[in-house]
């Protein structure tokens, strides 16, 4: 009998090769969606700052899916860099990921997250609202973009 593999999600550093793989391979993704100026991608250099926080998903040594908040002023964690590869996705991987970020984001005290998500993005905007976000105005740095759409969930 074969033995099941399990998915391991953990915290992961976006200084890694795999993690800076999977980063890229999001950015080269988001660039063939949307122009220069409604993508918010920021760079590697800036992801391994201490108000970001990285979890990753694997099964043995296979990179499955990352994901990571960026802690703003205590008041709230922004969710960036949600991102499963089309091969690994219909496993549940980014549910799993987002509850991972949401239950650390608790246990460190944050109430409340945060997203900005593109409109061609028709699965991850149903991930969200399947999982209780709600639309919402633009926060923090953004402005009103008609390919953005910016979403929150109160955590408790």
């Amino acid at each position: 009998m074969k033995a099941e593999k399990t998915i391991k999600i953990c915290h992961a550093d976006p200084k890694t090769p795999a993690i800076r793989g999977m980063i890229s391979a999001l950015d080269d993704y988001q660039a063939s969606l949307y122009p220069p100026e409604s993508n918010h991608l920021e760079p590697v250099e800036k992801l391994i700052s201490s108000e970001y926080y990285f979890i990753a998903a694997w099964k043995d040594h296979e990179l499955l899916g990352i994901a990571s908040f960026r802690q703003i002023s205590g008041a709230y964690v922004e969710i960036k860099r949600l991102y499963v590869p089309h091969q690994h996705r219909g496993m549940g991987l980014a549910i799993k990921l987002m509850d991972a970020l949401e239950e650390k984001a608790v246990q460190e005290g944050f109430s409340e997250a945060r997203l900005e998500t593109g409109i061609h993005q028709i699965e991850a905007l149903r991930l969200y609202e399947k999982l209780g976000y709600d639309k919402t105005e633009p926060f923090g740095s953004y402005q009103v973009d008609p390919l953005s759409v910016f979403m929150r969930k109160k955590l408790f």
